[in-house]
């Protein structure tokens, strides 16, 4: 969870976090030892059998090591596929009045000209907008961890945007959020008081593996109206003014 706040008090999100984050791995871990128990136990019933019934000379032993090591090797890799896609909504933070507040979650590729205009188009007297960047990764670096690199670009973005919007004006505040944008969404509700949400992605052609469909998955996840705008690439801007 990446919960880098600019211009709040994040002290009790980011308890709450290493709490969840503590739950979380245990659950991961208990899980993980699990799968790896049954794949065990059946690769050690077959190799009985198969000792017992068919005798097979040493090439066929080397053959079933093979196979062992690649259905080890698969079983290690589901659990963290399977857990770092799940998300896990928080508790979502109530607001003390009735007041319009918009919570944005834009993809790190967004043009923040176009991002900050669609943003004032929609604030509606609103008296607060919170802006998340999620961290935008390839499915290898998803897998791995290794994120520094986007990270940094998603920082980068969430301070480009937040500095328009407060020369508009606007009261904002901005943080980076995990790799996950459903994850980062219910993350920012966990601490935002939204009274809507807007999703700013790129088009289809341009979308991030972890944003189709993203709209309903979202909308699933959270009783908060939930809308979409399409924003163009920081690239794709470039190559359409130039």
């Amino acid at each position: 969870m990446g919960l880098n706040i600019v211009g709040s008090d994040q002290s009790a999100g980011a308890k709450e976090a290493v709490r969840f984050a503590h739950v979380h791995s245990w659950g991961a871990n208990k899980s993980l030892a699990a799968l790896f128990s049954a794949i065990g136990g059946v690769l050690l019933a077959y190799a009985v059998v198969v000792a017992l019934v068919i005798q097979p000379p040493a090439l066929g032993w080397l053959g079933f090591a093979t196979v062992s090591v690649i259905l080890l090797g698969l079983g290690a890799l589901a659990p963290f596929g399977f857990e770092r896609t799940r998300v896990s909504p928080q508790r979502p933070a109530e607001a003390v009045d009735s007041k319009r507040r918009l919570l944005v979650i834009a993809d790190s590729q967004s043009n923040e000209i176009t991002l900050s205009e669609e943003i004032l188009a929609r604030l509606f007297g609103a008296v607060a907008v919170h802006v998340v960047i999620p961290v935008r990764v390839s499915h290898l670096h998803f897998l791995t961890d290794d994120e520094s690199e986007e990270r940094r670009e998603a920082a980068a973005s969430m301070s480009i945007s937040v500095g328009l919007l407060r020369r508009r004006g606007v009261p904002v505040t901005g943080s980076v959020g995990s790799d996950k944008p459903l994850e980062s969404m219910t993350d920012a509700l966990g601490f935002f008081p939204a009274t809507h949400v807007l999703l700013a992605t790129p088009p289809e052609d341009e979308s991030y593996w972890l944003e189709r469909g993203l709209l309903t998955k979202a909308r699933e996840l959270t009783a908060v109206p939930v809308t979409q705008v399409v924003v163009p690439s920081n690239v794709h801007a470039r190559i359409g003014g130039s």
